[in-house]
This record gives C-alpha cells, sequence and structure tokens, in this order.
C-alpha cells in the first residue's frame, strides 16, 4: 500500500479501537504523517512514518508554545509509572525539536498493509485511551482547548518570531 494511502486509512483504524467517549475527533494526514486531535491542534495524537529510520513513530505531541510543552512535559513525567502502567516500557516521555515535547514509541516499519494497520490503530486508540484523560486533567489553565484564529496564520506568526531571533 502506498504510504499516503496507509495513513488516511489511520484515523478509522484508531476510531475501531477507541473507547467511545473518545471516537470523535480531529483527523488530517499530510506528507508522512497522520494526525488526531480533541481541541488544541498543537496538541496532537501522530503516526509518523519515518522511512530512514525504518520506524513508524507514534504518540502524543506537544507542540504548543514551549511553556505549555514544558509544563506538560512534567505533568507527564510525573505520571510516567502511571503511563508506562497503561502502555508498556517502550514508551518514552522527553523533549524535542523546536521546544516540543512528547511521549511516544517507535514500532518497526514493516509493509504497510492491513495488519500493520490494525495493529497501528490499536496501539494508538490505547495511546488515546490512557493519555487524553491525562492530558485534559494538566492542560493549564491558560491554554485554550479549542484553538483560536487559523493554524496557518499561527505557523506564520512563529516562523517570523525565529526569523526575528536568528
Amino acid at each position: 500500500m502506498r504510504p499516503t494511502d496507509f495513513l488516511h486509512r489511520i484515523p478509522d483504524a484508531v476510531r475501531e479501537g477507541v473507547a467511545p467517549s473518545f471516537a470523535t475527533f480531529h483527523a488530517a494526514t499530510r506528507f508522512s504523517l497522520a494526525q488526531i486531535w480533541y481541541g488544541n491542534r498543537a496538541l496532537h495524537y501522530e503516526t509518523w512514518i519515518r522511512g530512514r529510520l525504518g520506524v513508524i513513530e507514534i504518540g502524543l505531541h506537544f507542540e504548543a508554545d514551549e511553556l505549555t510543552n514544558a509544563r506538560l512535559l512534567a505533568a507527564f513525567g510525573a505520571r510516567r509509572q502511571a503511563v508506562r502502567r497503561a502502555l508498556g516500557d517502550d514508551v518514552r516521555i522527553e523533549d524535542w525539536d523546536r521546544g516540543w515535547a512528547r511521549v511516544w514509541e517507535p514500532i518497526s516499519l514493516g509493509a504497510l498493509d492491513d495488519a500493520l494497520l490494525t495493529r497501528l490503530g490499536d496501539r494508538l486508540a490505547a495511546y488515546i485511551d490512557a493519555l487524553e484523560p491525562i492530558l485534559r486533567d494538566e492542560l493549564p489553565a491558560g491554554v485554550a482547548w479549542a484553538e483560536t484564529g487559523p493554524r496557518k496564520a499561527q505557523r506564520a506568526r512563529a516562523g517570523s518570531r525565529a526569523k526575528q531571533r536568528r
């Protein structure tokens, strides 16, 4: 199966395995990834095909402002044992690129077939069932759950701030 076709099928695979209370979500697919989110798109679940590394990354990404990301990273770090009890010891909780953070794991990249799609859908559904209640509980009060304004405009502003810092 082509990567784009595979990724377009991820949301339906997740919806089949996730708890009914989390079955309604937003989804988007672009390039080599599929994203699922509930409120603020900067706080999303992601399936990312990383062909050069031979893995598919799945997890919860914090791609909001640096302070929000750091606060959520600390909150999930404090709940590390509960996260590992729910998802296993392969889960990593760490800061990442551009001030972002993530709760994630790599899965070996195999053939993009129905068996892998089912496996990833079930695994990402487990992430949502385990992590979404924590995310909602730990979301800082000053962070909007629903995005305000178009995402494209937010990225453009962030890009211009980055250029100004250089």
